[in-house]
């Protein structure tokens, strides 16, 4: 290559109701103090009080989970010049994270641009495709090494041009998905996804994405929820030019969304990447003990070394910067 490349809940939507709603979650974080003040937890009525709180909570957070992972979610798609079109989902995992997999291909089975969903699986024992409920074919791809490069292995048998990259901890609304589709349909030449982060200063450090956020600007999209172009993505990350940047990710067992970001920004004079905010997004991995990167400390020190090592190996972002809020449709607020 020449030289030039964690989530929460979200629940905001881009038109008044989101301004209404951050007023709400304002006063919402003043509670805790009020009932200090107000409700006494050694008394019968302070412990009813903070009981029927914890039960509204609860109701309340799986309303939500419900939202996400209920109902037919097949969202009407979004027309590009009148013509529809589909991709293929493909998602990495192994055997500690079953239970989870069998939900996202529930949900995504029922978006109407899903053509198929592929499984890449890194270790443990294999499922039956016949055990998932799928509105879609499932075909599950067996690794014979554990490596987080697989996600962009090279596959014949997709048969879709575009690919949605999904972590299977990430939940959002078929709408949404639906949204990115019509996006990268618009840009195919670049990683359109739902989570932005901004790389610079000296030493490069990696962080999280209200960074980008207070910067007003981003220049990497996380390819743990992003659309990609199979043919062009997948040989550009196994090409020799990119062999010391995969070397890497496996000794870190990290960072193949950072290099790949870097593999697009290379071969790119324009921008490389396209944000896409999403209504709803569910980290599920924070429910489980089978999360890749729990410790965040170690993760994001792990992801610095890394744009360390690819700023020298193949350039840097710094002056690849795109900014929010320019499209049309507000789809980037």
């Amino acid at each position: 290559l020449r030289k030039r490349s964690d989530t929460l809940l979200t629940w905001e939507r881009p038109n008044p109701l989101s301004s209404k709603l951050r007023q709400f979650c304002t006063r919402l974080n003043r509670v805790p103090t009020f009932l200090r003040v107000w409700v006494k937890p050694n008394s019968w009525i302070g412990r009813l009080v903070l009981f029927l709180i914890f039960i509204s909570g609860v109701a309340f957070m799986c309303s939500g989970v419900t939202y996400i992972y209920g109902g037919n979610g097949a969202e009407e798609p979004y027309p590009l010049n009148g013509q529809y079109s589909q991709f293929t989902l493909l998602t990495m995992t192994y055997d500690a994270r079953l239970w989870n997999l069998k939900m996202f291909i529930r949900h995504y089975s029922k978006c109407s641009s899903v053509k198929e969903i592929v499984v890449v699986w890194n270790k443990g024992m294999v499922p039956e495709p016949s055990e998932f409920d799928s509105a879609v074919p499932v075909r599950i791809r067996v690794e014979e090494q554990n490596s987080l490069n697989n996600r962009f292995k090279v596959d014949p048998l997709i048969k879709t041009r575009a690919v949605l990259e999904l972590d299977d901890d990430i939940m959002m609304t078929c709408d949404d998905v639906e949204r990115g589709f019509k996006v990268w349909r618009e840009h195919p030449d670049r990683i359109v996804g739902f989570y932005p982060r901004l790389v610079d200063g000296n030493p490069l450090k990696y962080r999280a994405e209200n960074y980008a956020r207070k910067k007003k600007g981003y220049n990497m999209i996380l390819t743990g929820a992003a659309f990609l172009d199979t043919q062009f993505a997948f040989s550009r990350y196994w090409s020799e030019e990119a062999k010391a940047g995969r070397t890497l990710v496996d000794k870190l067992f990290n960072c193949e969304d950072v290099l790949l970001n870097y593999v697009y920004a290379n071969s790119s004079s324009s921008s490389s990447v396209e944000y896409v905010k999403p209504a709803w997004a569910i980290d599920t991995s924070k429910f489980s003990g089978a999360a890749i990167s729990r410790n965040t400390n170690v993760h994001y020190q792990k992801r610095s070394e890394c744009l360390a090592k690819f700023a020298e190996l193949y350039g840097s972002l710094a002056n690849r910067k795109s900014k929010f809020k320019q499209r049309k449709d507000g789809w980037d607020v």
